[in-house]
């Protein structure tokens, strides 16, 4: 007879990953979408005990705020790039 070999996956959660992925993505371009994302996967990824994944997530999310113009114009602050005469400071 044949034994069968029966195999258990242990579920995996990809919170800090997708959190790190949106984060990164966030600093670039489309930030107002991508940095709640990415904070949000990073809240869930620490609760899930993904800790280095989940706060690099969050870092990458507050680096997509912190350079995003939309974001920093609906909490009314001023963003890091400064425009003065016409030249990016």
């Amino acid at each position: 007879m044949d034994k069968e070999k029966i195999i258990i996956r242990e579920s995996v959660q990809n919170y800090g990953t997708i959190s790190i992925i949106f984060g990164f993505v966030g600093i670039f371009i489309l930030s107002f979408i991508f940095s709640p994302l990415a904070f949000i996967f990073g809240i869930l990824a620490i609760t899930k005990h993904e800790y280095i994944a989940g706060t690099l997530g969050i870092l990458f999310s507050i680096l997509g705020v912190l350079t995003s113009p939309i974001l920093m114009a609906l909490i009314n602050m001023p963003t890091i790039t400064y425009i003065q005469h016409g030249v990016l400071l």
